[in-house]
């Protein structure tokens, strides 16, 4: 186990963390030659913990003895059927078996996934803080457009002054509202109209309300002003193809760490046959697993919306960067 402190204390309507903790997951060749992949599980949104997936990749070890990396899409399918129900746990042994495929065969892993584009422009969460207009202000100064500001303080009137103080500090940026599930349907609608009325550039709203409410999630996107994301209720490939096909939900958030990265690529295709738009996101992830959903964005270019800048929240120290950052773009090395 990993941890990384944080530059500043994370708060969501979900809880607060001051480090982020990850598990190292090692994958090691024949030839001796190591690759390595991380997993950040996050209880409330897939179940897991740092104990559940130690123990899980630890049960499906012996299942890849003799694997053959080449056929990594073969291999991803024994990790899925050994841990169905461990997202996270299959992202950290994915993304070490596809390090490992890209060393082999020399492929980049965006050039896997197709190659599409070469960058990609990030938002950057400003967290349920008290100096959240200063870190507002901070990330403009830094060339950052669009903020993703958490809500769900139990005090909605404070919450409402929090994304207006933001909006005082930079007036211009784009403002994407994320609740994690703490909003009643009519409340969301309400709390981005207000919003809106005063004159605050909302450019969508993700997940307002508690995740197994499909019928709830599907109201809020019928009567919202803006567009309307599914993140936590997306864990998933049966759970796209329910949203999409009994619902209004606009878009769906994909998380390497909370669908596995053999998912967020299913996801992908069922988000495009029903014509709803996507966001890349990431957990309290580090610079390395922010560059293998980097290759996943710029590789299959179908994310309209990305949401990769938790290695600016953690203060990690820095070795191999693993790609380049420009203000808000992010570019492969």
């Amino acid at each position: 186990m990993v941890e990384t402190p944080l530059h500043n204390q994370f708060v969501t309507s979900q809880g607060s963390a001051h480090t982020a903790r990850a598990v190292e997951i090692c994958l090691t060749l024949e030839d001796g030659r190591t690759f390595r992949g991380e997993s950040v599980p996050v209880k409330y949104v897939t179940g897991e913990t740092i104990e559940s997936v130690m123990d899980t990749c630890a049960s499906i070890a012996p299942h890849l003895i003799g694997a053959d990396v080449s056929r990594y899409r073969s291999t991803m399918s024994v990790v899925a059927f050994n841990a169905p129900n461990s997202p996270s746990a299959r992202c950290g042994l994915e993304m070490a078996l596809l390090a490992a495929f890209a060393a082999t065969s020399g492929l980049k892993l965006h050039t896997l996934f197709g190659g599409s584009v070469q960058s990609v422009e990030t938002d950057v969460t400003i967290p349920i803080v008290a100096n959240a207009s200063e870190l507002a202000e901070l990330a403009w100064a830094l060339g950052m457009h669009v903020f993703k500001v958490k809500v769900g303080d139990p005090d909605r009137d404070a919450d409402l002054a929090r994304v207006m103080a933001i909006h005082a500090a930079a007036p211009d940026a784009r403002i994407r509202i994320d609740a994690n599930q703490a909003f009643a349907p009519a409340e969301a609608v309400s709390f981005v109209t207000r919003l809106m009325d005063d004159g605050v550039d909302i450019e969508l709203l993700e997940q307002p309300v508690p995740k197994d409410d499909f019928e709830a999630l599907g109201w809020v996107a019928e009567h919202s002003p803006v567009l309307v994301f599914a993140d936590e209720s997306c864990r998933t490939p049966a759970d796209a193809l329910k949203l999409v096909t009994t619902t209004a939900v606009h878009g769906l958030n994909l998380k390497i760490n909370k669908n596995g990265i053999a998912g967020v690529l299913d996801i992908i295709a069922i988000a495009r046959a029903a014509n709803r738009k996507l966001m890349i996101g990431c957990m309290l992830e580090t610079r390395y697993s922010i560059a293998c959903s980097l290759a996943i964005a710029c590789g299959t270019g179908a994310f309209s919306y990305v949401d990769l800048d938790s290695h600016l929240l953690l203060d990690e120290a820095i070795g191999d960067a693993y790609f380049a950052q420009d203000g808000p773009i992010l570019a492969l090395e």
